[in-house]
């Protein structure tokens, strides 16, 4: 929340209502932050393991009319590998299952999807599992419209091509599916890759060495520049991970994390006004973790902004740029009960916001989104219920 508006009044306000105003204000400081900024959390939906357990990733919203969210759980359903579901409106409250994953075999292969779903402009979901898959090294699937419930293995990855995707795909410039690995390649340190949506033939970009980088945990950027961005979580001249720039025609620059100015980013970059913004699980001042921009066409991250326990620590989640122009994101951990955290990012200042408790979810790992009511949306692993996860609705 950008500002605290007490009262929407006139500039005629008569006295008493002036005083009754600062009166509040003047309380309102010393609450705690999250009654502070008068922001409420609400569980949409509690995991209880045959339904999903622990969420990784965030939800979505569908390109199509019928205003559903979609999403995944790591684990739970029916073979314990984990679900994809969707969740209807009004409220958010029915969660139905669209498919359950089925590991190394059967009909629907994968274990473990960390990744968020992804719908293309043909209508189909697209994500990745983890785990699972002929070589149990992950996968990439297709769920076909408009029902989302038949699965298509595109690709089982082997090692040699790629293993262990946890970052969403992209739609490329070239209309492919681009994706990370996390692992697997020539030097076995994650691998860039594209998918053809229509053949589901794979065709690997890149293999990160270690020295450009090395286990890339998030989706990829294509920025306003044509280029595409992204982080590895380790690599580099620090081994504290960089940011890259890879170009179109498969130029690799990597830019190194030092500590300093963050460490170990896990999410993906958001494009803002010339930059790229992005969070750091550890460093910055406190080695809590960071928020960092580069400037579009590449550069050394620069620190925006540090985390320090209270407002948050650990973030693997990315930023979003929300409609009053402020950004918000999640920290795994951290807060009044050290569970996690909903954050606002302004200028160089972070606010926590709310402060997970474990009834309301704990473990924030995911990315929000914010729908046009102005609501925000998003998933915490742990929490809720049965300690398997939420997801859960946040609005200022």
């Amino acid at each position: 929340m950008n500002k605290i508006n007490l009262y929407k009044q006139s500039q005629s306000k008569n006295k008493v209502l002036i005083l009754t105003s600062l009166t509040v204000l003047a309380s309102s400081l010393v609450l705690p932050f999250q009654q502070a900024f008068a922001a409420t959390l609400t569980t949409v939906v509690n995991f209880n393991g045959i339904n999903g357990a622990t969420p990784k990733s965030g939800v979505f919203k569908g390109n199509g009319t019928d205003g559903n969210l979609y999403g995944t759980t790591s684990a739970g359903g029916t073979s314990g590998k984990g679900t994809a579901f969707k969740l209807t409106p009004a409220g958010f409250t029915t969660l139905t299952t669209l498919i359950n994953f089925t590991g190394t075999s059967g009909t629907n292969k994968g274990t473990n999807p960390v990744a968020r779903l992804f719908q293309a402009a043909d209508g189909n979901l697209y994500g990745a599992t983890f785990t699972g898959g002929t070589s149990n090294l992950g996968t990439v699937f297709k769920l076909a419209k408009t029902a989302f419930t038949t699965l298509t293995t595109f690709v089982n990855f082997t090692g040699a091509n790629g293993a262990n995707p946890a970052g969403r795909l992209i739609t490329g410039g070239d209309g492919n599916l681009w994706g990370t690995s996390s692992t697997g390649g020539t030097n076995n340190k994650g691998t860039i890759f594209k998918v053809s949506p229509t053949t589901g033939a794979l065709t690997s970009i890149r293999s990160f060495s270690g020295t450009n980088g090395a286990t890339p945990l998030a989706r990829l950027q294509l920025a306003t520049d044509g280029n595409y961005y992204g982080s590895t979580s380790a690599g580099g001249t620090s081994n504290k991970g960089v940011v890259f720039k890879l170009t179109p025609a498969g130029i690799l620059t990597s830019y190194s994390f030092s500590g300093t100015n963050g460490a170990n980013p896990q999410s993906a970059l958001i494009e803002s006004s010339g930059f790229l913004y992005g969070t750091t699980k550890l460093g910055g001042v406190n080695d809590k973790g960071a928020i960092f921009k580069v400037p579009i066409g590449g550069g050394t991250p620069v620190l925006v902004a540090s985390f320090n326990g209270t407002n948050g620590a650990n973030p693997t989640a990315a930023l979003i740029k929300a409609s009053n122009g402020n950004f918000y994101g999640t920290a795994s951990v951290g807060g009044a009960n050290n569970k996690g955290v909903i954050y606002q990012l302004t200028g160089a200042s972070i606010t926590g916001l709310i402060s997970f408790n474990g009834t309301n979810g704990a473990t924030p790992e995911s990315t929000l989104i914010q729908l046009s009511n102005g609501a925000f949306y998003g998933t915490a692993s742990f929490g809720g219920t049965s300690n398997l996860g939420t997801v859960f609705k946040f609005v200022i």
